[in-house]
């Protein structure tokens, strides 16, 4: 709880008390306090000496002195002295009567606030239990007597784990019922902030919604207080706007009447920089936190807390001088607040030595580190998860200083502790276990290495499949990034020439086909969907699943003690969520389409493959080392990629191929300009396919999953001189996301419902000069002539009725074409690759929307049963390339948004071959019905006209499978 000691000058003062009665000294204490709180504690010690010396006599009573003075030394922040008054009036009253009477009520409050101020809530608990007894004796026919020991009873529970006797407390205090509408709403408020705090997100908006309801035109404090807890769990749930909104009105409501209150003040300006934080908007995150440190003064029971925040923000903005300042400043205040064996000091005190550790002034870190683990092994035990951490933070400084084997021990406890106390699932115990992986590198124990990433992986990967819908884009890419960087570090060892036949690299051939386009997750267009469902039951059901996934994240953030004691089990929450997906995905297939968490194997693929088929993932990677070098760990990877790709056939066959890199961009150079302009490419065959080709002889139909430089390549334009052969001449090839998709193949009749746009109108587009596109238009008028003949329902847009509004109103149609202009800024910083590709189209006037499609707002496009999405445009085949998640680029988001194929460019052809190849590729899928097997059929077609394979090449098709 926050108690207000307003500061002022502190100034040398020679007292003179003599004469003063006890009551005096109280009054003059009183005085003091706020302002001159040293010499308020002269006064209270004072009159403490007196009370024990037997020298007061006094109408309100020696215990009520005794209580008196204990509240003042707690107010001046002498804890310890302030105990000492609470226990001596206790004993005063327990010497002439019993310890269950109605005048020691207050002080076992008072007693067991304090002890919960220090930490100690054993002896907490034991003086709540004492002021329940009195209660219950004194004051059974008292409602708001009853009603302030519930309330204080939820509290205590809450902040010592246990989850359900906070509610039962909390609600036993609301169904008394006779109460004012104050203590409802804070009652009310407490109760949403306890399932906030333990984990069920849906319950406690439900609760704070009714508090804000309760208190709204009634109770302007408490209004504002519930939406402050409200924007709080916002932040838990990830809905960050609304999060903001909540603060920001809250803040001009406070500064029109309460600027003056730091308590009033200090909820929301400290929940804006936490926000901002989160978001990484740290200018803002700092601003706000100097403010909330200008309004709260010099209350030295708030101040600490502030400058801990505020040094961990200058942490990450990288200004360790002034980090550092803050953590000294915030340790002390903490040790003046709470004396050495307390976790907030602690965990001050371990902020501050990893400022010391990133100056490199080792010696003092670990000097710190190891005064923690002190305190930590006294507060909370040996066998406790932040006994871990500390644990942890000492092993990797050893590692530092080259005492490896101690590190070694340290990081295996941590392990050992971590996994009883947190579970194999806690991001807490997988950083261990890859803590441990670069131990077992640094030591060259490369076996041991493997098996400890291999293990992270396996939790780190279940982990993000089971918290990625709970989470905001921007959270899912930094959770990713991490993981793809395990996953890569990974690779390195298990891709190496010793390894590569092992069961290591056939895991990691698993982590990527587990996590290839799991990015791209279009949560936005699900809940708008399914909440504009008219099926009242789906929304409920998908509202009960997000409460459960909610819950299921927060519970992997739980030690194994406080799940027990709150009854959570993860297994659980676990088969209601997968029951809850069954049962979604049975009548939603957008759900189905995105709520695949099925941890997959290659053999699982392979099983699915048919006859002369194979599935070829090429992954890219880079080799990873680490060493310690002048007491610096030195690690990272190399600058050079590396390439494997994994042959899978039916009955289990698994062939990985090494790929020589050597002469890549020579190779890419060669394969571009001969193209281009036409020559024979008598080397990227060579480099770039021929180590796979050898392992093909009996495929006539692959899908490949390229990673890296493939995605700008189209193997079946590769050349062979030996045989005098295109691949195209070989086998078909169908460019797929992850391996993982055949296992989701889905037969879907061919719709005979076209959307053909064609040269939109680019004039009104701003900040771009775009020539119009009339052979595209002639294009798109062509293939609307070929369906027309076969009765299709076709709808064709030109100039200004291509509009991106138009396309974003569709809902489900068989086929899309486009034939406009393609965008990709080629922007290595671009913060977001979703929003670096996409397609110009007309904009109206009177539209919000700009005219660019963006990839993505075409990944929330209503395409679930869509069949085809035609991009002719220039290039649209590329994005943005990232190791480990394809091409951040329209192809795979037109696949997010629904359709089952994709087919688009890699080059820019000219017009009449555009124009030729997409003529064939109509008429036969007039014929075919069936995207896949059209477009084979019309290359084969088109070769015949037109030998250019710049030309009969320049399309690849992207599937589902």
């Amino acid at each position: 709880m926050f108690r207000i000691v307003a500061i002022g000058l502190i100034l040398l003062f020679s007292f003179n008390i003599s004469g003063q009665t006890c009551l005096q000294k109280l009054d003059s204490a009183n005085y003091f306090k706020y302002d001159y709180p040293l010499k308020a504690k002269f006064y209270a010690n004072s009159l403490l000496t007196d009370l024990d010396s037997g020298n007061c006599v006094t109408e309100i009573g020696i215990a009520g002195l005794y209580n008196y003075v204990g509240l003042v030394l707690w107010e001046v922040n002498d804890r310890q002295r302030s105990l000492t008054a609470f226990q001596n009036a206790i004993n005063y009253k327990v010497n002439n009567q019993d310890s269950i009477q109605k005048d020691l009520l207050g002080i076992y409050y008072n007693l067991s606030a304090l002890f919960q101020e220090l930490g100690k809530f054993k002896e907490a608990g034991k003086y709540l239990d004492l002021a329940g007894r009195v209660t219950k004796r004194a004051y059974a026919d008292d409602p708001k007597a009853q009603i302030r020991y519930h309330y204080a009873l939820g509290v205590y529970h809450r902040e010592v784990g246990n989850f359900q006797e906070s509610l039962d407390a909390l609600n036993q205090a609301i169904e008394l019922g006779s109460y004012n509408d104050s203590i409802r709403m804070s009652l009310q408020i407490e109760l949403g902030t306890t399932f906030r705090d333990f984990g069920d997100l849906g319950k406690s908006e439900t609760e704070l919604l009714k508090a804000v309801e309760m208190a709204k035109g009634k109770n302007e404090i408490q209004y504002l207080r519930a939406i402050d807890r409200l924007s709080a769990l916002k932040i838990e749930q990830g809905e960050y706007s609304d999060s903001e909104n909540y603060l920001l009105y809250n803040l001009e409501k406070k500064e029109e009447k309460y600027n003056n209150d730091p308590i009033v003040m200090l909820e929301t300006l400290n929940g804006l920089s936490g926000l901002y934080y989160r978001l990484n908007d740290l200018k803002s995150a700092n601003d706000y936190m100097t403010r909330a440190l200008d309004v709260a003064g010099d209350i030295r029971t708030i101040r600490p807390y502030m400058i801990n925040n505020l040094g961990t923000i200058y942490k990450r903005q990288g200004d360790i001088e002034k980090a550092e300042e803050c953590f000294k400043e915030s340790s002390q205040g903490f040790l003046d607040l709470f004396g050495s064996m307390n976790p907030d000091y602690a965990n001050s005190l371990s902020n501050l030595a990893s400022i010391y550790k990133e100056k490199g002034d080792l010696g003092k870190a670990l000097d710190l580190y190891m005064k923690v683990l002190d305190m930590d092994k006294v507060i909370y035990g040996t066998e406790h998860a932040n006994y871990a951490t500390s644990l942890n933070n000492v092993a990797l400084l050893y590692l530092q200083f080259g005492n490896f084997s101690l590190a070694g021990k340290l990081l295996q406890d941590a392990k050992r502790i971590r996994a009883h106390t947190l579970g194999n699932y806690h991001p807490l115990y997988i950083k261990t276990v890859n803590d441990l992986g670069l131990y077992y590198m640094i030591v060259k124990d490369y076996q041991s290495a493997m098996e400890s990433f291999d293990h992270a992986l396996d939790a780190e990967i279940k982990h993000m499949q089971d918290i990625f819908p709970v989470l905001t884009d921007k959270q899912r890419k930094l959770y990713f990034d991490e993981t793809r960087y395990n996953i890569e570090r990974f690779c390195s060892l298990a891709f190496k020439d010793d390894n590569i036949y092992t069961e290591y690299a056939e895991n990691a051939l698993n982590h990527f086909l587990n996590t290839r386009g799991i990015l791209f997750y279009a949560s936005e267009k699900m809940r708008r969907l399914i909440q504009n469902s008219d099926d009242n039951k789906i929304k409920r059901d998908y509202n009960t699943w997000r409460e459960k996934k909610y819950s299921l994240a927060q519970a992997y953030l739980l030690t194994e003690e406080d799940r027990i004691k709150q009854g959570i089990s993860i297994t659980h929450l676990e088969e209601e969520c997968a029951q809850l997906e069954k049962d979604l995905a049975r009548k939603f297939k957008v759900f189905a389409d995105q709520e695949r968490t099925t941890y997959h194997h290659w053999g699982e693929i392979s099983n699915s493959l048919g006859d002369s088929t194979a599935m070829i993932d090429i992954i890219q990677y880079r080799n990873y080392s680490v060493e310690v070098i002048d007491e610096e760990i030195d690690q990272g990877f190399e600058d050079e990629s590396r390439y494997v790709a994994f042959i899978i056939k039916d009955d289990s066959t698994f062939i990985p191929v090494r790929l020589d890199v050597g002469q890549f961009d020579k190779a890419f150079a060669s394969y571009r300009n001969s193209l281009k302009f036409g020559i024979k490419d008598k080397l990227s065959y060579g480099v770039f396919w021929e180590p796979i080709d050898a392992q093909l002889p009996d495929i006539n139909k692959i899908y490949l999953s390229p990673d890296g430089i493939y995605h700008k390549l189209n193997p079946v334009v590769f050349y062979d001189e030996q045989t005098a052969k295109y691949m195209a001449d070989k086998y078909n090839v169908v460019n797929i996301t992850s391996g993982k998709d055949l296992l989701y193949r889905e037969d879907q009749a061919l719709m005979t419902d076209a959307k053909i746009f064609g040269n939109p109108d680019f004039s009104n587009i701003e900040g771009y000069s775009l020539k119009q596109l009339p052979g595209a238009e002639r294009e798109a008028s062509d293939i609307s002539g070929i369906l027309d003949v076969r009765r299709w329902k076709t709808e064709t847009y030109y100039f200004s009725e291509a509009t991106e509004d138009k396309i974003k109103s569709f809902s489900n149609p068989g086929i899309i074409h486009i034939a406009t202009h393609g965008y990709f800024i080629e922007d290595p910083n671009h913060t977001d690759p979703l929003h670096s590709s996409g397609l110009f189209l007309s904009k109206s006037e009177s539209s919000e929307n700009d005219g660019l499609l963006s990839a993505y707002e075409a990944m929330n496009l209503v395409l679930d049963e869509t069949n085809l999405v035609v991009l002719a445009a220039c290039e649209t085949g590329l994005g943005k390339v990232q190791n480990g998640e394809g091409v951040f680029g329209l192809q795979r988001s037109f696949l997010v948004a629904g359709s089952q194929n994709v087919l688009l460019s890699l080059v820019k052809i000219n017009d009449q071959a555009a124009r030729n190849f997409m003529n064939l590729f109509y008429e036969q899928l007039l014929v075919e019905k069936d995207p896949q097997q059209a477009f084979f059929n019309a290359r084969a077609e088109f070769r015949k006209i037109d030998k250019n394979p710049y030309n009969w090449g320049a399309y690849i098709l992207v599937s589902k499978g």
